[in-house]
């Protein structure tokens, strides 16, 4: 709920509107380009956090209680590893993934309400067809056998292997496909009023799609399958059948059809086989690839450090002697839980778990009394939980750019709080708590 409303003169509305479009921007930029050239993206994360402030001075919203109590666990959590961890040897850099990012997307999710959720995620799709399309256009250009100039690839790191029909795409932006699929995926089942259309929405989930088999991202090609399922049957778990229509029957038997097609399809292609091999390595504890090794080799080593400090850890930016993944960064390491649980030990742990739970508390309030709550926070939470997914093997939050995924779920759940009989303004209309426009059965 916002504190003001009704007192900003024709300028100050000006700068309000010009603020949040500059942080739709930032957040599209995001998408495209999570990680690589950091002035620029320590320059736009800065703006981000003035976004912020402006917020905070202009339109300061009210934190729910239940997420108050998540960022509360949380900092405790972040406190035992900053403690800990003075003068570890990679204790500044990692300040900026374990601290400053997550304060930062904290307060960014807090000041986000539906006018400005609705502006986001049309920011966030049209960023995702741009960035499929990216990937899309080096495939092609690969399998035409055409070597497009440097200009072209150096901003985006595109690297294009392979010859057709086994073209592979590998640029900054193709990490961003593990949150994006999911996110519409599931998205495009839903209609409200602040997300975007859901022609829009397929486009997205469709290319995303497409993007993804023919990236070298191949977490995102196993989660597009498998979040939006677990998300499904949240939904039927959580809100009942009584709005499945046969409308929803078709649409459902439509899209498992074509998943089960495009799943034996993704399997023949490069990318497919390299997803099914490393999942099965990680499995069997028996790797594919080198990198799997490594991946499988820093299990053991990250729990026998963990075990010599097992209550509190090492604290952020810890090394193990004689052991590192990176000669350069040797404090950082792909298994990223496994990580956590070296560096916060199990207190910090414990508290981030509590964190989570006070968030899915919060979500679970949302969507159980409020019917228009739920297109938002159900879609974003498919984003979130492919992000944390992928996280256990790739360290994707290692990276601040990744971010947005995880914490625009928060920013959701926090759009439509309070939950008892408050409204608030989106556009020339008002949402109420009755308004039940989470589903068109029709």
């Amino acid at each position: 709920m916002t504190a003001v409303k009704g007192d900003s003169g024709p300028l100050l509305r000006r700068l309000d509107a010009a603020a949040d479009v500059m942080a739709a921007v930032i957040l599209a930029y995001l998408i495209v380009l999570p990680v690589g050239h950091n002035v620029l993206l320590v320059s736009l994360l800065l703006l981000l956090g003035v976004w912020c402030v402006w917020r905070l001075l202009r339109r300061p919203r009210r934190v729910p209680p239940l997420l108050l109590a998540a960022a509360g666990c949380a900092g405790v959590a972040m406190m035992i590893g900053v403690i800990g961890g003075i003068g570890n040897p990679g204790f500044t850099h990692s300040l900026i993934s374990w601290v400053a990012a997550p304060v930062l997307f904290s307060v960014w999710a807090t000041q986000i309400d539906q006018r400005i959720l609705r502006l986001f995620l049309r920011s966030a799709a049209w960023a995702t067809v741009v960035l499929a399309a990216l990937v899309l256009a080096f495939w092609a250009a690969g399998a035409l056998g055409i070597d497009p100039a440097w200009w072209i690839r150096a901003p985006f790191d595109a690297d294009i292997s392979g010859s057709w029909p086994n073209v592979i795409v590998g640029m900054y932006g193709a990490s961003s496909l593990i949150a994006v699929g999911p996110l519409w995926i599931v998205g495009m089942f839903f209609e409200g009023k602040t997300l975007p259309p859901r022609k829009l929405m397929i486009a997205a989930a469709a290319l995303a799609t497409l993007a993804a088999v023919v990236s070298t991202r191949r977490a995102a090609l196993a989660l597009e399958l498998l979040v939006p399922i677990l998300i499904f049957l949240a939904y039927v778990a959580l809100v009942g059948r009584d709005w499945f229509t046969r409308r929803h029957v078709r649409a459902l038997g439509a899209t498992a059809g074509v998943a089960a097609i495009a799943a034996i399809a993704v399997l023949v292609t490069p990318a497919g086989q390299r997803m099914s091999a490393g999942v099965l390595a990680l499995v069997t504890g028996q790797g594919g690839t080198p990198d799997e090794d490594l991946r499988i080799e820093q299990i053991g080593r990250l729990w026998t450090s963990f075990l010599e400090s097992p209550v509190f850890g090492h604290g952020i930016g810890a090394v193990i002697p004689g052991y590192a993944r990176s000669e350069d960064r040797p404090w950082n390491f792909e298994m990223q839980y496994n990580l956590l649980l070296f560096q916060i030990g199990v207190a910090g742990v414990i508290l981030l778990i509590a964190s989570a739970v006070l968030v899915v508390w919060a979500a679970l309030r949302v969507v159980s009394r409020r019917g228009d709550a739920r297109p938002a926070v159900f879609t974003t939470s498919a984003g979130a939980l492919a992000v944390l997914a992928a996280n256990a093997l790739n360290p994707l939050l290692q990276a601040p750019g990744h971010f947005w995924a995880v914490f625009l779920f928060v920013g959701a759940v926090a759009a439509f709080w309070p939950v008892d009989g408050h409204a608030e303004e989106l556009s020339s209309g008002v949402i109420t708590p009755g308004d039940d426009a989470a589903l068109r059965a029709d």
